[in-house]
């Protein structure tokens, strides 16, 4: 057991389908204003939409401070996609749902907010001014192909991690040809996608003790 204030090690987990993942044994949860303090920086970095997010949250909050895991990310991505709304904000609030239940899940989404609130308030002010500089718009232009390279490494970054058998492969390429090809809304992949691994849990065959372990010597 570690002692108190050291950083646990994430034990490994089975899961189905034959991969592992693992699982932070926290002692002590972090403080709220500990919370507050590592999502104000996440909200304050997050560049690139998901991309970015799903990078800074895997490193900061995942690796470092290993307060969740990256499956714990990739669950979050998996269940926002059935509700309305704003994706990284629902993410941020689920994952401090999991850390501190439901206080963790208010901070963290205040605080994950502030910087971008802050940030919009003043562009909106200075908005008139910005615009009219002739570098702006080349500067828009590069930081949006950086945001998808971003987004590209975060999305291998997870895919090596979750996609961890022959199924996992096909359900990745059918959501992406769904996807791009016949835009077929998100939230029925999922649910398919759901279907699926309920159906292959249910066919799967299952291992059952041998009697004679727990009958005890014969008499």
């Amino acid at each position: 057991m570690p002692e108190r204030g050291e950083p646990s090690v994430a034990a490994p987990v089975t899961i189905a389908g034959g991969g592992t993942s693992t699982s932070p044994e926290n002692n002590v949860s972090p403080s709220l204003a500990e919370l507050g303090r590592a999502f104000l920086v996440v909200g304050a970095l997050a560049f690139g939409g998901q991309g970015g997010l799903i990078a800074l949250l895997s490193r900061d909050i995942a690796e470092r401070r290993r307060w969740i895991t990256d499956a714990d990310i990739a669950e979050s991505y998996t269940y926002v996609q059935l509700l309305p709304g704003a994706v990284v904000v629902q993410v941020v609030a689920y994952l401090g749902w999991k850390i501190r239940r439901g206080w963790g899940a208010t901070v963290a989404t205040v605080a994950f907010l502030v910087p971008s609130v802050v940030v919009m308030l003043l562009l909106a002010v200075l908005y008139q001014r910005l615009s009219a500089l002739a570098g702006v718009p080349a500067a828009l232009n590069g930081l949006t192909a950086t945001v998808v390279g971003l987004i590209a490494v975060a999305t291998a970054k997870q895919a090596r991690k979750n996609v961890v058998d022959s199924l996992g492969v096909l359900l990745a390429v059918g959501a992406l040809t769904a996807s791009v090809v016949f835009h077929v809304n998100p939230a029925l992949l999922v649910v398919g996608a759901g279907m699926i691994g309920i159906a292959r849990e249910a066919l799967s065959p299952r291992v059952t003790a041998d009697p004679d372990i727990h009958a005890g010597p014969s008499r």
